[in-house]
């Protein structure tokens, strides 16, 4: 039976991990595959226990999986229990597998192993069979990590033979080499230069039509007709910077082509090329951040250069900061660097950041657009604000984007005659009732998938976007893991459902992400899914979208609560901002009143907005919370905006001034018993009323004094 593309990818990815062939045969791991296959599960537990007990050695982990074919391996990793979940065989096979890349990667770079290969493949008389020998064992077991030793072969001008099989030999290592060469063109050994040009021209990579760009303007011949030759061949035209942010850009939004992944950058240092590892999540935005910095190497003032490399830093800090509060504990040991990030983006100017955002907000690329938003709310000064792209984010059709900007907007500008007040209020009126906040991920053909986003982004609570394929979802999640739910159609123009599942499952980030599958027949696609995925019956609408969403989330504590609480406590503290310096709040006034009832974080801002910017109406509902079960700085907040009103309104409404009186008398706390006491005396009580009250507060300077 032909396996599935899923299958094929899965199977394919543990041929990348560990490298090499089945070699060995006979093992007890075999024995293992064996029973499963004669559905003697039972048995092959206790003989792939047998192994794992004996603690194999990382050789002998790798050693067991040369030991079964591809499809063996398959059977292993794939193998669930009746609950759907990953069974003790799968468990057990995982471990080996994670042993067995231990060792593959050790062996991967190896620089013993590798220089006496090179030695090899680059002697001139050595015959061929014996050259081409050492090649595939470099090509198989060593990849990239062959690259540098051979870049050094490439720049010694007296080994002409040497130069000419290392430039054979990274041919052969293809696309693997392609990263590490183009760092090698920086080389200041004009030879090496020249045969690492020579070396991409042979194996035709496009990822190297920016720097052959850049290179067919070299002053020196050599290079210059060997670049030209290139981009001929490739029929590639344009400038290099040009090139450069193109492909900064798409790496930015996670495009990697298949194959191309690795679990290390490349940097020529001292003439030398140098690996270092990174992070899987890491590794696209890292690539754009080294097109965005080579653009602003040749062109330094160019504004666009300086703006990629400014999002490509911000969105790397964004994947850490996202990460860590999804509970990374990987990403945990990157806090510092996050910030770092942060400050190398505002370094390459005010201006490239304000443009990071207007492009954040243009591509749909939140993260970078909040990123820019969190450093621009700390850059941005009370002169400069007015001029700033935190603005026009207002607009953005992104929830998260439009509160950040507008409460970035207060805190650049200390409340005080802020920009744009009217809609920076709006913004913030609405952010300020966010309770629950549900980032859905919406996998599906573009015009059904439009409609429904739309229809939900409608409903108080919800944040959706829409990908119009596998790919292009997987890249949106890949940079933006921050989602509560991925619904997915069940036919897609690119991939199987099943190979987008398999991403998330593979993501620590996203481990609480429910996920659900759009389909025409319910019960097939439960058999096909399992009990791990919701169902939305075909078409997608908005109504069933949202549905399906309250119903994937019902009795889940989400991140989702957390990030609204977050908004609405900014919110309401921006809010009270701009009223406590004069400015118009008015249209907040509403949201606002019914905010009371939350956590402090969010009531007690409100309430004192209430004072600056309240009414006759908001009375009663201040003094509602003073016999209310809030907290006591809620409380005091309350009694200090009621003393605040009544002093604007000039009169206090009777029911009002009682109610006062009334807690103060059920009052205990002392600030609290101020408070009401500050707010009675700007009541300005009936005379009557008032010397009832000072007859009732009325006390000796004792301490046995009863009232």
């Amino acid at each position: 039976m032909a396996r599935s593309f899923s299958q094929s990818l899965l199977a394919a990815a543990v041929a990348v991990v560990v490298g090499g062939s089945a070699l060995a045969q006979g093992t007890s791991l075999q024995d293992a595959v064996t029973l499963l296959r004669l559905n003697k599960k039972d048995e092959a537990v206790a003989k792939l226990r047998e192994i794992l007990a004996s603690d194999p050695s990382n050789a002998d982990a790798l050693s067991l999986y040369r030991s079964v074919s591809q499809d063996e391996w398959y059977l292993l990793m794939t193998h669930k229990n009746e609950s759907g979940e990953a069974s003790d065989i799968q468990k057990i096979a995982q471990s080996i597998l994670e042993r067995a890349k231990v060792e593959t990667k050790a062996r991967s770079r190896d620089a013993a192993t590798i220089s006496a290969l090179i030695t090899t493949a680059t002697a001139a008389d050595s015959d061929y069979p014996t050259r081409q020998a050492a090649i595939n064992k470099l090509v198989n077991d060593h990849g990239e990590f062959a690259v540098p030793s051979l870049v050094d072969k490439l720049g010694n001008k007296d080994d002409l033979d040497g130069q000419i099989l290392s430039i054979s030999a990274l041919q052969q290592i293809n696309t693997a080499a392609v990263l590490p060469l183009l760092e090698a063109l920086k080389s200041s050994n004009e030879l090496t230069v020249q045969n690492a040009a020579a070396a991409l021209h042979h194996i035709g990579d496009s990822r190297a039509v920016p720097a052959m760009a850049h290179l067919a303007n070299d002053d020196r011949p050599g290079i210059r007709d060997i670049a030209k030759k290139f981009l001929a061949k490739k029929s590639a035209s344009g400038d290099a910077v040009t090139l450069l942010l193109t492909q900064s850009r798409e790496y930015l939004k996670g495009n990697v082509a298949v194959g191309a992944f690795s679990e290390v950058v490349w940097n020529l240092r001292d003439d030398k090329l140098v690996a270092t590892d990174i992070s899987p999540m890491l590794y696209a935005s890292e690539l754009a951040k080294a097109c965005a910095a080579e653009a602003v190497r040749i062109a330094p003032s160019n504004g666009d250069a300086l703006s990629m490399l400014a999002q490509s830093n911000l969105a790397q800090a964004n994947m850490i900061e996202t990460s860590i509060a999804q509970g990374d504990e990987k990403a945990k040991a990157l806090e510092s660097v996050a910030a770092e990030l942060k400050i190398a983006a505002l370094a390459t100017g005010l201006d490239s950041v304000r443009d990071a955002l207007a492009a954040g907000v243009k591509n749909g690329m939140a993260p970078v657009a909040i990123e820019a938003i969190s450093v621009l709310s700390q850059a941005e000064s009370a002169d400069s604000i007015d001029q700033s792209t935190l603005l026009a984010a207002l607009q953005s059709t992104n929830k998260s984007v439009r509160y950040a900007a507008a409460e970035a907007l207060v805190r650049a500008s200390g409340g005080v005659k802020v920009p744009q007040t009217d809609a920076v209020v709006a913004v913030l009126a609405e952010a300020v009732t966010e309770e629950s906040v549900r980032t859905i991920q919406v996998i599906a053909p573009a015009a059904e998938a439009r409609s429904a986003v739309e229809t939900t982004n409608q409903h108080r609570g919800n944040v959706a976007e829409a990908s119009a394929d596998a790919v292009t979802g997987m890249r949106s999640l890949l940079v933006n893991p921050n989602v509560d739910v991925v619904v997915i159609n069940e036919i897609l123009p690119d991939r199987l459902p099943e190979d987008v599942i398999g991403n998330i499952k593979k993501d620590a980030r996203m481990a609480n992400a429910k996920i659900v599958i759009i389909a025409k027949d319910e019960e097939a696609a439960k058999a096909r899914f399992g009990d791990g995925v919701a169902i939305i019956k075909a078409p997608l609408t908005g109504e069933n979208l949202v549905t399906a969403v309250n119903t994937a989330l019902e009795g889940v504590a989400n991140a989702g609560n957390a990030r609204a609480e977050a908004y609405a406590a900014k919110a309401s503290v921006a809010l009270l901002s701009i009223a406590a310096n004069k400015g118009a709040i008015s249209g907040a006034v509403a949201n606002l009143t019914l905010q009371l009832n939350r956590g402090d974080n969010v009531a007690v801002p409100a309430a004192k907005s209430l004072g600056f910017a309240g009414g006759a109406p908001e009375l009663a509902v201040l003094t509602g919370v003073l016999s209310g079960a809030g907290s006591i700085d809620l409380k005091k907040a309350a009694a200090d905006s009621c003393g605040n009103i009544v002093t604007r309104l000039g009169a206090c409404p009777e029911e009002i001034g009682t109610a006062l009186v009334v807690a103060l008398h059920e009052a205990t706390d002392g600030g609290l018993r101020f408070a009401l006491a500050a707010a009675i005396g700007k009541a300005k009580l009936p005379a009557a009323k008032q010397a009832e009250l000072l007859k009732k507060l009325a006390r000796t300077a004792s301490p046995a004094t009863e009232g």
